[in-house]
């Protein structure tokens, strides 16, 4: 029964689809990606306007493809679309940071102790390779913050991912990948332009370090302090547009001191 249900929801279903099927399907999923990736790398700045006819020579796809991508990319909220005016990156705020942040530790931090409470020596085996990967990529992306982000972040996924990779439910595992590709537009704002970020490797650390002791309470800590920190880094630094650091904002409240 499982073999034949197999066969029914896989190779066979696969007859039905043409090549000029694939083809399409293939183009949308290329064109979604290239646009994705130049959003949360900003290349596309928050705020800017996606002009199809643009994009279309750019990518060199039919508008057909472009709608479709551009449609599975508001799903992302990486998108928005403006009724007659088209569509333009979705705008990057602290109200925004702090509602994803939010979102993401609250679905985070269930997920890893899912994969605390499920994950067999498979699990650990991998998150030990991944935080090695991840802790020579923090080296060097301390010594180069814009040179070497990508490298890092594509480290810092797999080892997020690692982490929660036991927790068994898809839905969840869905809705988590598109809050971490939100997060990173913002992770690389805090990274790039924000002090050196000598302490992530720490909480990075200390993460794992719970993980793999099987220390719920520890590990679920230490994320959660851990995802605030681009909210946090962000905020005091005045890093987005029109903020003003902590600092700069308070003595701004203050009153003037007495005449002399």
């Amino acid at each position: 029964m499982v073999e034949s249900a197999n066969m029914a929801g896989g190779s066979l279903a696969e007859f039905d689809i043409g090549p000029k099927e694939r083809k399409a399907s293939t183009a949308i999923e290329s064109t979604y990606a290239t646009i994705r990736s130049r959003i949360i790398n900003g290349t596309y700045p928050q705020g800017s306007k996606l002009h199809l006819e643009t994009l279309k020579s750019s990518l060199c796809v039919s508008g057909s493809t472009l709608r479709e991508a551009l449609t599975r990319l508001i799903g992302d909220r990486l998108v928005i679309a403006e009724g007659q005016k088209g569509f333009s990156v979705a705008p990057m705020s602290l109200c925004d940071l702090d509602d994803l942040t939010n979102a993401r530790i609250t679905l985070e931090t269930n997920a890893l102790m899912e994969s605390i409470k499920l994950g067999g020596g498979d699990w650990e085996d991998c998150l030990v390779v991944c935080f090695r990967r991840l802790a020579r990529a923090q080296v060097r992306l301390e010594a180069d913050p814009a040179g070497a982000f990508e490298a890092w972040e594509l480290r810092n996924k797999e080892f997020h991912h690692a982490l929660m990779a036991a927790s068994p439910s898809k839905w969840l595992a869905n809705f988590r990948e598109i809050l971490f590709h939100n997060s990173e537009r913002y992770r690389r704002l805090s990274g790039t332009e924000g002090p050196p970020p000598v302490e992530v490797h720490e909480e990075h650390e200390a993460i794992f370090e719970a993980a793999i002791s099987r220390d719920v309470e520890r590990a679920v800590s230490a994320l959660a302090h851990h995802i605030r920190r681009s909210a946090n880094v962000i905020r005091s630094n005045g890093l987005l547009e029109g903020d003003e650091p902590v600092a700069q904002r308070l003595d701004a409240r203050r009153p003037p001191p007495p005449a002399a």
